[in-house]
This record gives C-alpha cells, sequence and structure tokens, in this order.
C-alpha cells in the first residue's frame, strides 16, 4: 500500500470551470467523491482549455497527478480535493 500525506487543508471541489482550482499549487491530489452518486471531475490547463474528464464512481478514492498550475472542477460539491505528497 502507498503512503502519502495532505499538506493542505480538504476543500469541497469548485463545481465550474470559472471557479476551478490548482488545489494550492499540487502536483498530486487526492480526490475523494463523498456521495452516493457518479460525479464528473474535469482537469483544465492553465489557459481554462480542457485537458480531459473522468467520471468518479460512488465513493472512489483516487489520486491525479496534475501540473501545478493545472485546474480541476467536479460536477458537484461532495467531491474532496487535498494537496498531498507522492506516495512512496
Amino acid at each position: 500500500m502507498s503512503a502519502y500525506r495532505p499538506i493542505t487543508t480538504e476543500i469541497a471541489a469548485p463545481t465550474s470551470s470559472g471557479a476551478a482550482t490548482t488545489v494550492s499549487g499540487a502536483d498530486i491530489v487526492r480526490v475523494t467523491d463523498t456521495s452516493g452518486n457518479h460525479h464528473v471531475l474535469t482537469l483544465l490547463n492553465a489557459n481554462d482549455e480542457t485537458i480531459g474528464t473522468m467520471t468518479l464512481a460512488k465513493g472512489e478514492v483516487f489520486l491525479l497527478k496534475k501540473r501545478e498550475d493545472d485546474k480541476v472542477f467536479a460536477s458537484d460539491s461532495n467531491v474532496r480535493l487535498t494537496r498531498v505528497t507522492y506516495p512512496r
């Protein structure tokens, strides 16, 4: 099992591209779906262009690797984001 630690306070994901966040300039983000529904996570580059999207399964937790200036938002604020260290 990989070990990592949080280095920022967990936040609710913004729900629009205009409010998208870099998660404090994170390059690794722990993404958690705290609801009982599926939600879409969107990754934007520094120019607010969509890099890609993915659907989070109910209760899914994963680590997202991104560039420090890439931004993320989700279709629901029940998705939580926190900057974490590299897994070891």
